[in-house]
């Protein structure tokens, strides 16, 4: 039996590519987008025993908000009185100051407490960050069977230096990158909130997507690189799953119970393209 010409050969690997191409494009933005949603089937119902993985951070994070806010809400009056003391006096003009200050007391408590929302998400993802490790590998091995690293506490320490110093990492290079945006939306009132709002969007989206395709990646050894050639080949995909999972990361409170789901889905997402072919190789 003869051997078919290379020109037939290409011809038929050409058709067997174009005949392949639908079914690596199923994985597309709406279908990055349901991937937080799977993840949270995963977790939440398929697989209830997990909770040993994601409960300890949210309960941690939990008790870090109770304390904040209840040293806010003890403390808050004495804060402002040591800026501004409460007007004294009568009359009209007395009671005007006294209204502006309670205003301020108000605003500046509003203002703090956003800070110290943004200062507890910071510290809870680098808290969850172990935890999230060890989640990402357990769904890895119940989607493909293939276990882990035996569990050593050389092991456990090494793993855990490492996905803090990458947490911080991360979040420091999301902060250069979103705090300038942030002060030019004041500086250029109308160009700059149009920057802030879509390339905001985007690039928070993306991050989010890196930030939680992250654990799979690094077990299997992905450098910077590596990763930034997965997000530029699969940005749509990528692009989806992060603006899913920045629906729900934007909401308080939600945003703390979401974060498992948001971690078993990017792990799925980045075995689905692994399994497609779709990612670099490690």
């Amino acid at each position: 039996m003869t051997s078919e010409p290379p020109v037939i050969q290409k011809v038929v690997g050409v058709v067997k590519d174009a005949a392949a191409a639908p079914k690596r494009l199923t994985v597309g933005f709406l279908g990055g987008f349901k991937y937080p949603f799977r993840g949270a089937r995963f977790v939440y119902l398929q697989h209830p025993g997990l909770v040993r993985y994601w409960i300890f951070p949210i309960l941690i994070t939990l008790a870090l908000i109770t304390v904040v806010f209840f040293q806010l809400g003890q403390h808050h009056a004495g804060w402002t009185e040591a800026i501004w003391s409460t007007p004294t006096g009568d009359g009209f003009w007395a009671s005007v100051k006294r209204f502006f200050h309670t205003v301020f007391d108000w605003g500046f408590t509003f203002l703090l407490g956003a800070a110290a929302l943004l200062v507890v998400a910071a510290l809870a993802s680098i808290i969850a960050a172990p935890f999230n490790d060890l989640l990402s590998e357990e769904v890895e091995h119940r989607v493909t069977g293939v276990e882990g690293p035996p569990f050593t506490l050389r092991a456990l320490l090494r793993d855990t230096i490492r996905t803090v110093r990458v947490e911080v990492t991360k979040l420091v290079f999301y902060a250069i990158v979103m705090l300038p945006l942030f002060v030019l939306q004041f500086l250029i009132p109308v160009v700059g909130s149009l920057a802030y709002a879509l390339f905001g969007f985007v690039f928070t989206a993306t991050y989010f997507a890196v930030d939680y395709v992250d654990w799979p990646a690094t077990r299997r050894g992905y450098g910077v690189r590596r990763r930034a050639a997965l997000v530029r080949q699969r940005f749509v995909p990528m692009l989806g799953f992060g603006a899913g999972v920045y629906l729900f990361l934007m909401i308080p409170l939600v945003n703390l119970f979401f974060m498992p789901a948001a971690v078993a889905g990017g792990t799925l997402l980045f075995l689905d393209l692994e399994r497609e072919g779709l990612v670099p190789p490690p």
